[in-house]
């Protein structure tokens, strides 16, 4: 672990132990190519997992999430490389309207710690982030993260929240909780398998997506 990161987790630990806060909600869209509607996903193609937040109070420091994606009869999914534009080396994980570099978390940007990303399920991810000079404002609901997969067979993916390590504790400051809409269920179909519904997630995505 570089000294960097080191730093980070102990600035996120003292921002955890101080602080009043309420309370802030993260739910879950896919969108692009392979998301038929929204809750239902196209095996074979790119699909997006979209996380976005609300959140209802100014002057939050920094959080901690993680997040596991697993399934009864999907053995193994595919996270599609996109080097150099995301957040982690593969770039296969992308911020948005300003969680992609440091205009909203000051202190090195965001954190994906992957304890468990290979592909073969269950894959367990991590995000956090801390401010120093700046604080996390509140903002009506918007898409802040993604992760993009290809999930090669048919059956149900799930993803819902977890803790992950390092660090990986799910909570704000002073020990709150993120509401987390969770757990969710996306149904993967083969192509041609569905039709997809009018209003999907990723339609509503192009029109609130401020990014």
């Amino acid at each position: 672990m570089t000294k960097l990161r080191v730093l980070f987790i102990a600035v996120l630990a003292l921002c955890l132990g101080a602080g009043m806060v309420t309370a802030a909600t993260i739910t879950l869209k896919v969108s692009g190519e392979g998301a038929a509607n929204d809750s239902t996903i196209i095996a074979g193609k790119p699909v997006s997992v979209d996380f976005w937040w609300e959140n209802d109070k100014d002057g939050r420091r920094g959080f901690t999430t993680g997040f596991r994606v697993f399934s009864e009869d999907i053995k193994k999914i595919i996270h599609v490389a996109d080097s150099g534009n995301g957040l982690n080396d593969q770039g296969d994980i992308k911020g948005h309207n300003g969680w992609e570099g440091t205009d909203v978390w000051d202190f090195a940007g965001m954190w994906t710690p992957l304890p468990d990303w290979d592909g073969n399920l269950p894959d367990t991810i991590g995000f956090g982030a801390t401010t120093v000079h700046k604080r996390y404002m509140k903002h009506d609901n918007m898409r802040v993260l993604s992760f993009e997969i290809i999930v090669p067979e048919t059956g149900t993916l799930h993803i819902d929240s977890t803790f992950t390590r390092p660090g990986g504790y799910w909570k704000f400051v002073n020990n709150e909780k993120p509401v987390w809409t969770g757990p969710y269920a996306f149904k993967v179909i083969k192509d041609g398998g569905g039709k997809a519904a009018e209003g999907t997630a990723d339609e509503k995505a192009k029109k609130e997506d401020t990014e």
